[in-house]
């Protein structure tokens, strides 16, 4: 029987070239916490998680501290017995959502090199060529126009654009980058909790004839009955992030009628098994989910690939976080280029890990028993 030996912790610390604004937060790096869950038979299993204070309510100090408690309850356990190890880790402390993905994809990459296959083929998929959307922080009109030629230039088959400020300036954003782009170019918006509804619906009309495919997170994330008033009137599909956490989450939005999109990230969902619950109720309702990100490295992109390709319900994919690191911390994993072309090698499990120069010199903890 497989038994969990060790749990390495990791703090990684990945410095951005330059600044990355959205409306909720400024961000100058990223700080993940990444586990390593060892067993008996000399396997290691590799998980991320993306513990955004403004998002998730976790910080990387909380949550590194969290991954110690957390490993006390695996050590000596099965490790591929994934509904009972997430079940433990979900009555024993209650949200921590981030870092119990960390773990969730440290089991799952585990479960599948004991299988010896990919991830995506443990989970049933089918392995695809994934197109990323290219993400612009929010900027001036002039600035932002400029990154999306770059990146439509360089391949690029989707934008996805942070906006959140005042009506005619979000809209100037969205002008400026749809002539940049030109026609064609699918562009996703997202607000993230910006907007009221009066203001939200205001802007929405002015900016129908940009082409935008969808806007996210329009209002504060507990507004559920504001986004089922929003979309009876807009002329834009409406997608649900930071109000969508878990399949409860997902249950409740389905049942109002509230959404057009689910954006299902991982570090919401505490990983792949909460996920995979989303997007059925998604399936079900006839409600086209996203793969979105944080700020992860190549190690949670490669394991939200996975799932992509076990789910077509995943319409949607944002996974370009590793395209604003100046330094990669990570080796193996998924292909990802600067179109946003994403391809999967056929490695067990995700396929991805942390350097060894990195492990050696970032913040970290071994437990074992």
């Amino acid at each position: 029987m497989a038994v969990i030996t060790k749990i390495e912790i990791i703090l990684l610390k990945i410095p951005y070239p330059h600044s990355f604004r959205i409306a909720l937060a400024e961000m100058d790096s990223a700080q993940n916490i990444i586990v390593r869950v060892h067993d008996n038979d000399g396997l290691v299993g590799v998980g991320e998680g993306c513990p955004p204070l403004f998002v998730t309510g976790e910080s990387p100090e909380t949550a590194f501290e969290a991954a110690q408690l957390y490993a006390k309850i695996l050590l000596g356990k099965n490790p591929l017995e994934i509904d009972t190890r997430l079940d433990e880790l979900e009555r024993f402390m209650l949200k921590n959502t981030a870092i119990r993905c960390a773990y969730d994809l440290a089991l799952y990459d585990l479960l599948a090199k004991h299988a010896e296959l990919p991830l995506y083929a443990l989970l049933g998929g089918t392995k695809q060529v994934i197109h990323s959307n290219r993400t612009i922080g929010m900027d001036t009109p002039e600035a932002m126009a400029k990154t999306a030629k770059l990146f439509v230039n360089g391949g690029a088959k989707s934008l996805k654009v942070k906006v959140g400020t005042r009506k005619d300036e979000d809209v100037a954003r969205v002008r400026a980058i749809r002539e940049a782009a030109g026609k064609g170019i699918p562009m996703r918006l997202d607000a993230n909790q910006a907007w009221d509804e009066l203001s939200a619906i205001s802007t929405l009309n002015a900016m129908a004839e940009y082409d935008v495919q969808v806007c996210e997170q329009l209002l504060p994330y507990w507004n559920i009955e504001g986004f089922k008033r929003l979309r009876e009137r807009s002329p834009i599909p409406i997608m649900a992030d930071e109000t969508i956490f878990d399949a409860h989450d997902a249950f409740r939005l389905a049942s109002m009628g509230a959404v057009d999109y689910f954006n299902i990230k991982l570090a919401k969902s505490a990983g792949i098994h909460g996920a995979l619950k989303i997007n059925a109720i998604g399936e079900a309702a006839g409600i086209k989910c996203m793969l979105g990100g944080m700020s992860e490295s190549l190690i949670g992109v490669s394991a939200g690939a996975h799932l992509i390709c076990a789910c077509p319900n995943i319409a949607l994919h944002d996974m370009d976080s590793p395209s604003h690191f100046s330094e990669d911390p990570t080796i193996g994993g998924v292909d990802f280029q600067a179109s946003g072309t994403v391809t999967l090698r056929d490695a067990p499990g995700h396929g991805a890990d942390v350097k060894p120069e990195w492990i050696e010199n970032s913040t970290k903890i071994v437990i074992s028993g």
